[in-house]
């Protein structure tokens, strides 16, 4: 467990922040990139129900991801923000259909879809190191979902979407944290644990 100052992981989620700017500016394709090394083998199980995310500013964009998913089977759903210090839910959606503008202006499907749960997440990122730990936005959201997911499904897939860049070797880690299976970026697949849903 790594020891640091309250102040580390804020001041790094700046720094960041700013970094995913620059690189999302600098690799306009890194969606289509992403979709392009996501691994065969995490849907070669089919029927699988995957959370993606609608992309936020410099986010990578998942979307291309989300519709090669939907073409090879999966069904998809994004998360939704219920209430602070709570677990997300998630909602069945198709790309191209409406959204509408939640909490913290995140976009989700409206109320009346489907709610589900996902085999696997597409989780957005600031930074993420070797050992699959990713730094977020300081919610716990992210972190208290999967450890809920991984808890109810054992084979349940978190898979880190981000810039190469945005790999770091010091990432302020707390009890909590809870690691991805796979981190892609838009050029490597990074295997951390091989599991598959």
């Amino acid at each position: 467990m790594v020891l640091f100052k309250t102040n580390d992981k804020t001041d790094l989620r700046s720094k960041m922040k700013r970094k995913r700017g620059t690189l999302a500016s600098l690799y306009p394709r890194s969606g289509s990139q992403v979709a392009a090394r996501f691994p065969a083998e995490l849907v070669a199980r089919g029927g699988l129900t995957i959370a993606g995310y609608a992309p936020k500013g410099s986010e990578i964009d998942c979307l291309p991801l989300m519709e090669k998913l939907k073409a090879r089977g999966a069904r998809m759903c994004l998360p939704v923000v219920v209430a602070k210090d709570q677990p997300l839910i998630f909602r069945v959606w198709e790309p191209g259909q409406d959204l509408v503008r939640g909490t913290f202006e995140i976009d989700h499907p409206p109320e009346d879809a489907a709610v589900v749960v996902p085999d696997m997440a597409l989780v957005p990122l600031l930074a993420f190191n070797t050992k699959g730990f990713r730094l977020g936005y300081g919610g716990g959201y992210y972190d208290r979902t999967l450890a809920e997911l991984r808890e109810a499904n054992e084979h349940f897939v978190a898979v880190g979407l981000g810039y190469e860049a945005q790999g770091i070797s010091r990432l302020p880690i707390e009890r909590h944290d809870e690691k991805m299976d796979w981190i892609i970026s838009e050029t490597e697949a990074h295997s951390i644990t091989r599991k598959t849903p």
